[in-house]
């Protein structure tokens, strides 16, 4: 009988087709052929030839986008989309607790 808890945990690299760590990075050249090079973190240095999971992909150069590792496997890297830029903004209001 298939347990489907276990079938389907993070482990199970038959179900898991993008797992594992998420990174961040800066697009420094498009490719042409559906691949970036990118520079992680901003640790200086581009890995070439990272494609992504869109059929059509239109990413800038300068454009931050997400990693991740496909299968797991540290060699396998996929762009995996844009990340906006998140703004936090303190909000204080007050709160009337009793309706009245």
């Amino acid at each position: 009988m298939l347990r489907f808890n276990i079938a389907t945990s993070s482990n199970a690299v038959g179900n898991i087709k993008h797992r594992g760590t998420y990174m961040t990075g800066i697009v420094t050249a498009d490719n042409g052929n559906g691949s970036y090079d990118v520079e992680i973190a901003g640790s200086g240095k581009s890995i070439k030839n990272i494609f992504t999971t869109k059929k059509e992909p239109d990413y800038i150069v300068n454009e931050t986008v997400g990693i991740v590792f496909e299968y797991g496997i540290k060699e396998k890297r996929t762009i995996c989309g844009v990340l906006k830029d998140i703004k936090q903004i303190e909000v204080t209001a007050s709160v009337d607790s009793l309706g009245v």
